[in-house]
Parts: structure tokens; sequence; C-alpha cells
């Protein structure tokens, strides 16, 4: 069973030191520390040559990288179980029928159960799970910070 603790320093270790967000596309540079691509490239746009980590310090001659599938892994895990936690709080039982809220309305940016997504109300508008629209959501919102 992971403690709570525990599951704070997993989650910090999946955490980008710049943008303090779950890791996006991860790489590690040499001294081992991981960041999301376009947080580092961003960050190193800006450095003096040679780059360092800006985490450590440390400089670095390393311009090419690999994303790390490892920890790209992992933060989808990470992910998945805080949605999951997220969902199996008491806040997101439907108050209607007592059901946990497993699908996203489109239509009004919201959660329902199954139930309520079959309802008059909502039989018309587009819905999809959950799952789906956190990572429609996770990737327009990556690939629009990434054009800024």
């Amino acid at each position: 069973m992971i403690t709570s603790s525990r599951a704070l320093s997993v989650q910090k270790e999946l955490t980008c030191f710049i943008c303090l967000n779950y890791l996006t596309d991860p790489v590690t540079i040499g001294c081992g520390h991981n960041f999301c691509r376009p947080c580092l490239c961003l960050s190193w746009e800006k450095a003096e040559t040679p780059a360092c980590c800006p985490l450590c310090r440390q400089t670095t001659e390393q311009t090419a990288f690999k994303t790390n599938i490892l920890v790209k892994n992992l933060v989808s895990l990470a992910r998945q179980a805080r949605l999951w936690q997220f969902l199996s709080s008491e806040e997101q039982m439907c108050g209607t029928h007592k059901e946990t809220k497993k699908m996203f309305c489109e239509e009004g940016k919201n959660l329902l159960c199954l139930l309520c997504s079959n309802s008059q109300e909502h039989e018309a508008h587009r819905h999809c799970s959950i799952e789906c629209a956190v990572e429609e959501y996770r990737v327009s919102d990556t690939s629009e910070s990434t054009l800024k």
C-alpha cells in the first residue's frame, strides 16, 4: 500500500522543476535530472553557453535528447492514479443517481454519471470518457503552450 507521503514523493519525482507540472515529453540530461523537453529547450534558449541543469547547475554540452520512455510511462500511470483518486472522492458522485461521474459532456464542459449522460438534457450533446477528455485537453494545452 502506498502511503500519501510516498505518493507525494513519487509525484515530486515526476514533476518538472521548471513548470512544476507533470513531465511532458520527459528528457534526462547528463546529471540525471528530468525535465519537460519544451521547458528545457525554452530555458536553454535564454541561457548562456555552455548550458547547465536548471536544478543542480551542472554544465552540459548535451543538446540532443531522447524521450525517457520509462519516466513518460510512469507519468502516465501517476496521472491515471490521480484521476481515479479524484473520481472516487465523495464530491464526484452524482447527487441524483449516487453513481461515479465517468463521462465528460463537451457541450456543458462538466462531468456526468452514465445515467445523466443519457438523460433528455444531455442526450444530444457530445460525450467522451473522462480519460479521453483529460488526454485531449492535456495535449491541446501542451501544443498551445509550445506555440506561444
